[in-house]
């Protein structure tokens, strides 16, 4: 069977005096509070998303830093060589310089004579104006 009665409800049944949950619910009754709401939801994102990106190109500087950081001593290093080498290359120009001046002083002038002594003893011979004289070379120079 079927119950003929029926149930209508009250309009004050749901009441703020006699709500069906109890709690504090905040309620944006106009539009401007919804418009805040919303840009202040907007605007927490793009600071998330701004710090973020802030991180990860901080990371980026600190790696090229580090990156930079390694090529200057490197750079150094070779500078330091560089250095080293140029000092000796100097030192060997200047012997060659003080050679080159001391022969056109003419402070070392070929002999006008040359004796050829034997081990054996024997008078030696002089032969004038030799021209080849055959010089053992010295390692190093």
């Amino acid at each position: 069977m079927v119950s003929s009665v029926r149930t209508y409800k009250k309009a004050s049944q749901y009441s703020e005096a006699n709500p069906i949950i109890r709690g504090h619910f905040p309620k944006n009754q106009n539009s401007k509070e919804i418009a805040i709401f919303r840009l202040n939801r907007f605007l927490g994102c793009v600071l998330a998303l701004s710090m973020a990106a802030s991180m990860v190109s901080y990371t980026m500087v600190i790696a090229k830093e580090s990156t930079l950081a390694d090529i200057h001593t490197k750079t150094n290093d070779i500078n330091f060589e560089n250095i080293e080498l140029q000092n000796k290359a100097d030192y060997a120009k200047s012997f060659y310089n003080i050679n080159d001046k001391i022969v056109k002083a003419h402070y070392l002038q070929k002999a006008d004579s040359v004796l050829e002594v034997n081990g054996k003893n024997t008078t030696p011979v002089a032969v004038n104006n030799k021209e080849e004289i055959k010089v053992q070379p010295v390692s190093g120079y």
